[in-house]
This record gives C-alpha cells, structure tokens and sequence, in this order.
C-alpha cells in the first residue's frame, strides 16, 4: 500500500481533514508477508524467513538462556530488503537473525523480560555460503520448534501511535480518533515488519528499553515494600497516565521499531495468546549497527 492508498483509507474512515497531514507523519516499514514451505531443505543457506532452523557460523551453537534453547524467530537476508530500505537505515548486507526466550507453555510467554539476556539478534556480515544450519535441540519444545515460512518483502507506510506527540498534536475529536484507532487495528495493520511504526495492545514498546538505557525506574515495576515506594505508588495512581505518555514521548525521540511479529497461523507462532513480539533499538545503535542493543518486549491483549 502507498501513500496514495492510505491518504484515501484515511479518507474512507472519515479522517479526511487530517489525511494529508497523517500520510506526512507517516513512517516507511519493510512488510514480510510469509507462506509456510513444506520442505525447509529446498530454501538456501541464508535465505530470509519466519521460523525454521537458523543458518548460523561453523561452531555457533543455537543461543540459549539458562540452559534452555531460545525460540528461533526469524531471519533476514539484508540483500533482499535493499531495494525497499530507500533511507537506508538497515545494512543491505548480511543476515540478522532474531532469537527469544519463551516458555513452554502452549501459549509461549516471554522469560526474563527485564534480562537482555534472553533475548539474541545477530549481524552476520561474512561470507553467507559458509553458515551452516543448525539441527533442531532436543530440549527445545516442539510447539517453538515453528514451521519454516519463506518471506516476500514489499514497502508499506505505518502510522504513529495514537498516543504519540505528533497525534496529540493533531487535536483530533473523539470520532477523529476513534476512526483513527481504526485505522490502526484493521486486519491489514496486523503484519510482520521490519523499521516503520509499531502498532502496540498495552503500552509503548519503547518505554522498558528507554528507561533501562537510562537507568529510570519503571513506574509500573517498583517494590511497594519500603515507604518511599509506597509514597511513589501513591504518586504513580494520581499521574500514571500522564507519566507514562511522558516517557513514551521521550522514548519515541530515541528509539525505533526494528522488527514486528505478529502470533500467525503461518509459522505456528503464539505470543501470549494472540500477541506481538517486538524487537526494538536506540537510533544511535542502529545508525552504528550495534544490534547487541536491541530491546524485546512481547504484549498480548
């Protein structure tokens, strides 16, 4: 869809007198649209998907956290999104590869949330034809062990979160942002991709990284059991809407969207019972390649 499509969706859902603005505001992402393959042997070493086995350097084992192996998410051979990253925010180079820890329970629940550790994002910028396909560990349980779906990529606009500065800004009426949200949620929004806006169930995805880069308490993870916590409790039900759409804005101002995923049929994947999983990084980190600095965060309804 281009901005073209999406000024007249706008349009459509009654949001007319601020569509030109709205497609201004808008963001480019890298849309994955996926289809299940039967055989994961015919796709080559490298090659882009959702699910399967990676396709690692000679040696690397499969990354775990605490002696248990992560769920492979993803991988992305940046040659084929080249043509579609025009800004050139990603490097048009190499394989990423998107790793997370989830448990074992049918509908997966992201481990250690608050620990980078458990989560893995790699550039491999070598040679592709020497990685190697990693075989399935045992230990991993066989509802994370998701099928293999080949990725095709087109350029799609995303729009801002509802709550962002730049929305706010629009001073929209209540059915202005009623349609908006709409907008927002309709069946179409709901895809894997990469760069672009996120679309969010709960907060900002943004906000647990900003905060922990920045060394900021979370407002909503602090501990109540000393009184100066109680008194920031206190304090946390009076404002909390208004902190937290404080720290979403500053966040927005340093943070950016690198990978989307939705739970799908395609690869068998289940955030939490219908979620999305988000792969998040500082703009300055993107800018220099560190993807050692990603931030995960799952959200479910």
């Amino acid at each position: 869809m281009g901005n073209e499509k999406l000024h007249a969706r706008l349009t459509a859902a009654g949001l007319g007198r601020v569509a030109s603005e709205l497609v201004r505001l808008s963001m480019p992402s890298i849309r994955m649209d996926c289809r299940r393959v039967a055989d994961q042997a015919a796709l080559p070493v490298a090659s882009s998907r959702l699910g399967g086995r990676p396709d690692l350097r000679s040696g690397q084992s499969w990354p775990d956290w605490q002696g248990s192996p992560m769920a492979f998410v993803a991988q992305v051979n940046l040659a084929d999104v080249a043509a579609h990253d025009e800004e050139g925010h990603l490097p048009h180079t190499g394989l990423l590869s998107f790793f997370c820890a989830v448990d074992d329970s049918a509908a997966g629940v992201m481990l250690g949330e608050s620990a980078p550790s458990s989560w893995m994002v790699s550039h491999f910028d070598g040679d592709l034809g020497t990685l190697v396909r990693l075989p399935v560990p045992p230990e991993l349980p066989e509802h994370l062990d998701f099928p293999s779906c080949q990725v095709a990529f087109s350029r799609e606009p995303t729009l801002p979160d509802f709550e962002s500065r730049e929305i706010l800004g629009l001073g929209l009426s209540e059915p202005e942002r009623h349609a908006y949200t709409a907008v927002q949620f309709d069946s179409s929004a709901m895809n894997h991709h990469l760069l672009g806006y996120p679309l969010r169930f709960e907060r900002s995805p943004f906000i647990s990284g900003y905060v922990k880069a920045q060394g900021i308490p979370h407002p909503y993870m602090i501990d109540v059991s000393r009184e100066e916590q109680r008194q920031k409790c206190q304090d946390l039900q009076q404002r909390g809407p208004e902190l937290l759409r404080d720290l979403q804005h500053n966040a927005e101002e340093e943070w950016r969207l690198l990978l989307q995923v939705f739970s799908n049929e395609e690869a068998q994947m289940d955030w939490g019972g219908g979620g999305v999983l988000h792969f998040c990084i500082p703009k300055d980190a993107l800018s220099r390649r560190e993807f050692a600095r990603v931030w995960a965060e799952m959200q479910f309804v």
